[in-house]
């Protein structure tokens, strides 16, 4: 085997090798069940597992990428936004439940597809699994027919987990009613094959099924994510806080997989929480925010840095409303432009060569030009949104953010963190970085000398066109020089003229953003 890698998910991958040895072909799983929104805070589950798929192929293996949608788990209760009517479909199959907006054909199918949609273009490859599927062909009816048979060694597991034991008989199965498809039943005796006789408790009728023609039977979960792990030989597969505390389902889980199943576990790795500027992400709750609305201000290699950068067992926060987003995006191009430019070969540069790798997936052939987000955000709000591939990118070519020379995936690049700047500057920005062009020329209160210093900058702007901002910067200092202002009054009544507001961003970049001929005609209703 190689020598232990420095990367955490390289190094998870090198673990899961040296468990499981010779794989032809190494299976990494992760799932939910699709019960309501699937927030942002799921995607470490999604992204943790997808950098091991990354790692194991960046070690030469092959690997699938199994993803399971629970959607044969029950519907537990009516979560928030969806109508108080739906409480009669409780206990009934996610699959079987309506979708309460009527666009999709179940309940779980609906937020199946929000997150398929959202993962396009964030750079994971997924087979997505639907378990009711497999339940209703029968497929995992040996299983749990095996479950069944080793009853008492199941339940013997579990009891050492729990305050009070099971109850007997024990039957380690959930049946939902063939007549009104709840789960509100239970086993009565089993005929050591496939057939369970069980009562309905909301029905108040007796029947039997045969599980694996019907396909209306299924473990509870403790036992159930074992069984699969068996059924689809899965090497690696995390689990979140909950799930990996001591006695919780992982535990039972890999001891199920043992003795149960004769299933070496997978490689587990714990993943912590995330917040959003502080506040714990939980789809029981409102206020939760998704994949969707991370990519509204993150472009996807922003978010894939955000948890490459970070190990899956330290919790971190997803700022949004801070200028912490800035140095986000500032920290990832300092990556980017290292990756490209630093030859050395210590550990610490090679992890960062893998947390960039990680985030871009398919490096560039050349470093990408990418522009400051701050400064994005400045020009995003300063230069219509129509006119960015156009007059945006000529006014950061004459600032010298650009290069004369642009290939359309950088103008691509460009244009795509202007978009994204905007809308951070727009919803959740700190209110200095927001800026209103004073289109209308509205400055209230300037004085006879503030009027004379405006008037002088629009005469010098009317003269000749100026080439930069460096000779802009040259006319602007010999303006305030010979005003009766002094510098620092000179530039806030600049600032109030064309922001209505007493300071901004470097005013040659300001003139230049808005244009020289539009400033000026700004300045000619002030004037």
């Amino acid at each position: 085997m190689d020598e232990r890698p420095v990367f955490w998910s390289d190094q998870l991958a090198f673990g899961t090798r040296k468990k499981f040895e010779d794989e032809e072909e190494y299976v990494c799983a992760s799932g939910v069940s699709p019960s309501g929104v699937v927030h942002a805070g799921n995607f470490r589950e999604i992204i943790t597992t997808d950098f091991v798929v990354k790692s194991l192929k960046h070690q030469g293996e092959d690997v699938e990428f199994i993803y399971s949608w629970d959607d044969y788990d029950r519907f537990r209760k009516v979560p928030e936004g969806v109508p108080d009517s739906f409480e009669k479909h409780i206990g009934k199959p996610l699959v079987e439940v309506p979708d309460p907006q009527d666009c999709h054909e179940s309940y779980a199918e609906h937020y199946e597809e929000k997150l398929e949609k959202q993962l396009e273009d964030m750079q994971v490859d997924i087979n997505f699994i639907r378990q009711a599927e497999k339940f209703k062909k029968g497929e995992y009816a040996d299983l749990i027919k095996k479950g069944l048979e080793k009853r008492s060694e199941v339940k013997e597991i579990l009891d050492k987990y729990r305050k009070e034991p099971l109850k007997e008989p024990y039957y380690p199965v959930h049946v939902y009613c063939t007549e009104c498809g709840k789960d509100f039943t239970e086993v009565k005796s089993w005929n050591g094959s496939y057939t369970l006789e069980y009562h309905c408790n909301e029905c108040g009728e007796q029947r039997e099924i045969n599980f694996k023609q019907e396909g209306n039977v299924k473990p509870p979960w403790r036992i159930d994510w074992p069984m699969r792990w068996k059924y689809e030989q899965v090497n690696f597969e995390p689990a979140g806080k909950e799930h990996s505390a001591a006695g919780g389902s992982r535990d039972t889980g890999n001891e199920l997989s043992e003795k149960i199943y004769d299933k070496e576990p997978p490689v587990h790795q714990m993943y912590e929480f995330v917040t959003k500027d502080g506040s714990k992400i939980s789809s029981s709750e409102g206020g939760v925010f998704t994949l969707s609305d991370l990519k509204d201000i993150y472009s996807p290699e922003i978010i894939r840095f955000l948890f490459s950068e970070t190990k899956p067992n330290k919790a971190f926060e997803i700022p949004f409303e801070s200028e912490e987003v800035i140095q986000i995006y500032d920290r990832f191009d300092r990556y980017e432009k290292d990756y490209f430019e630093d030859s050395r070969d210590d550990k610490d540069t090679r992890h960062r060569e893998r947390v960039y790798e990680q985030a871009t997936v398919e490096v560039p052939e050349s470093q990408p030009v990418r522009i400051p987000f701050k400064h994005a955000a400045f020009v995003a709000q300063t230069v219509p949104e129509e006119e960015w591939v156009t007059k945006g990118i000529e006014s950061l070519k004459r600032t010298g953010h650009l290069p004369d020379s642009l290939h359309e995936k950088d103008k691509t690049r460009v244009v795509s963190r202007l978009e994204r700047a905007k809308e951070w500057a727009r919803n959740y920005a700190p209110e200095k970085y927001v800026y209103e062009i004073n289109w209308d020329g509205t400055a209230q209160g300037l004085n006879r000398e503030q009027q004379d210093a405006v008037n002088a900058m629009k005469n010098q702007l009317e003269d000749r066109p100026f080439e930069g901002s460096d000779e802009l910067d040259d006319m602007l200092y010999s303006v305030a020089e010979q005003s009766d202002l002094d510098t620092g009054e000179f530039f806030q009544t600049a600032y109030m003229a064309l922001l209505g507001r007493e300071s901004g961003p470097r005013l040659s970049t300001l003139i230049i953003s808005i244009g020289q001929e539009q400033t000026t005609q700004i300045l000619q209703k002030l004037a």
